[in-house]
């Protein structure tokens, strides 16, 4: 097949979703491009998988492809119909205005199919798209082998985007995690990605703070966490999210402690590959012990790797090609 992917950007989204499965097929032999532009070149492709498309000019483009007889993905990783102003602001301002609605919605029915990464978001999704096809997010193979970098202090570790959608979870561990430090003086804290400094409280001498890194591959380079943290507040968007967060941390070997609810409650083996948490005192003491056993961090976070072995985009880039396939089928 000839296969476009149109990303709408080129970090996380756009990696995991359009450029790591693109590059994986076109190891299959299929014929594969990604690019943010779609160009004449690419515009007669078999399947054009397109992310999120919701803008002005890319949404006239994709009706008048899918006017055309092209096969059509819309494919998305969060739900975009339940972005609300006060949790999500700057997705609210891209995604949440009436006409952007309107046209997300639009543009997935148009669309042979959409791709989602979890069963509650397609479930979402399957109120605007005639067929929904469910594909995990997946990591590739090379981030299993990665020796991530060791600090001579225990580092416990964040990492997130997108301002605004982590901060009731973030406020949910801050006084956890400021109590575990105030126990615990060999450890400091590494926050990644969204500034959350101010909300987090953490003496300035005890955190360290990398601003959002563009690149996916560079990202994964720079996490040096003994532990992880990944705090995921009940909220409705919250409960089509991914276990991406997880996955990421379970193939670099790190064991992580997370909010017990929606797919981080799936993710993660409690007492195996990490902890769950529903209450403040379970953050604090799952941190403590964790801090305090360097051989069972070794054994939670060799156990999260063989987990995310199971979740490579090699090993299961035909999940991708057989959906991809089915859009060529009648009624497709």
């Amino acid at each position: 097949m000839k296969i476009f992917g149109w990303a709408a950007d080129e970090q996380g989204c756009g990696y995991y979703r359009i450029s790591q499965p693109m590059a994986a097929l076109r190891a299959l032999g299929h014929e594969t491009h990604t690019s943010t532009v779609l160009t004449a070149e690419w515009a007669d492709a078999d399947v054009i998988v397109g992310q999120r498309v919701c803008n002005p000019g890319p949404s006239t483009t994709w009706q008048r492809l899918a006017a055309d007889g092209r096969r059509l993905v819309f494919e998305v990783d969060d739900d975009l119909t339940r972005i609300e102003p006060g949790y999500n602001p700057a997705g609210h301002r891209t995604f949440g205005q009436p006409e952007a609605r309107r046209r997300i919605r639009a543009n997935m029915a148009a669309a042979a199919m959409a791709t989602v990464t979890t069963e509650p978001l397609a479930r979402a999704i399957r109120e605007h798209a005639a067929d929904v096809r469910v594909i995990p997010n997946m990591i590739p193979a090379a981030l299993l082998d990665h020796a991530r970098p060791r600090r001579e202090r225990l580092t416990v570790g964040w990492a997130g985007g997108g301002v605004g959608v982590h901060e009731l979870g973030i406020r949910e561990i801050a006084a956890p995690l400021r109590q575990f430090l105030a126990r615990t003086p060999e450890a400091d804290v590494h926050l990644m990605g969204s500034d959350y400094r101010p909300e987090l409280r953490v003496p300035t001498a005890r955190l360290r703070y990398t601003p959002w890194i563009e690149s996916v591959p560079g990202y994964h380079r720079s996490v040096d966490f003994d532990v992880g943290l990944a705090p995921l507040r009940p909220h409705l968007f919250n409960q089509s999210k991914s276990d991406i967060r997880i996955l990421e941390l379970a193939a670099l070997g790190i064991p992580v402690i997370a909010s017990g609810y929606g797919p981080y409650a799936e993710a993660v083996q409690h007492g195996v590959t990490g902890y769950l948490c529903r209450q403040p005192h379970e953050w604090v003491r799952a941190l403590t012990t964790l801090a305090h056993d360097q051989d069972l961090r070794a054994e939670m976070g060799a156990a999260a790797r063989t987990w995310a072995a199971s979740r490579t985009i090699e090993d299961n880039i035909h999940i991708w090609e057989e959906v991809l396939h089915a859009t060529q089928q009648p009624g497709g």
